[in-house]
């Protein structure tokens, strides 16, 4: 699933012609922890910023995060993911919160809602390359707006498998279960669109 788009080379791209935004995907929380601020960012979610930000740096383009209250919490995901990109550099007016989504559906469905008076013509979509298949699905299947898939946040090395890969791991376990989310989501957007 990871291999389905390449990565993307970031200082290789060149937004001069459309008028393009960044989305990236919120990826999980953990809230109230002991650092200041409203909690941390998953390792996922931080991944997916830390793309965001590049892409910003190269692009100079504003950046949307989409993510909601997951249960249990008080604060959106995505604006635990604003105060990161502020702490990174991202200008204040460069950066637009959706804070509604609950999932992939409605990332989709929400950001492109706050979009639709901007005129965008180019959204690069940044979330874990497992994830990607399926965020995609549903971006187009809600817009003609050309999305450029960003993958970030690699669960699987591509490295030539060795004898001590067989040996149990939680990494391997987190995969898998990745994985059959993933595929869960992908069945559950052929039947219910």
């Amino acid at each position: 699933m990871e291999n389905r788009y390449p990565p993307v080379n970031v200082s290789q791209l060149d937004d001069t012609q459309e008028k393009g935004v960044i989305v990236v995907l919120g990826g999980g929380i953990i809230p109230e922890t002991p650092r200041e601020g409203s909690g941390e960012l998953s390792d996922s979610a931080m991944k997916r910023v830390y793309e965001g930000f590049l892409l910003y740096k190269n692009l100079q383009i504003p950046i949307v995060v989409t993510g909601g209250k997951l249960l249990g919490t008080e604060i959106p995901e995505a604006q635990i993911m604003k105060e990161e990109l502020l702490k990174m550099g991202v200008k204040p007016n460069d950066i637009y919160v959706e804070p509604l989504a609950k999932n992939t559906k409605q990332n989709a469905e929400f950001t492109l809602t706050l979009l639709e008076s901007d005129e965008v013509q180019k959204i690069y979509l940044i979330t874990s390359a497992i994830h990607l298949p399926r965020a995609m699905n549903y971006f187009k299947s809600y817009t003609n707006i050309d999305v450029v898939p960003v993958p970030t946040d690699y669960k699987i090395s591509r490295e030539e498998l060795k004898w001590y890969d067989f040996l149990p791991d939680m990494r391997f376990l987190e995969a898998t279960s990745s994985a059959w989310h993933e595929y869960l989501g992908l069945v559950k957007f052929k039947i219910s669109g």
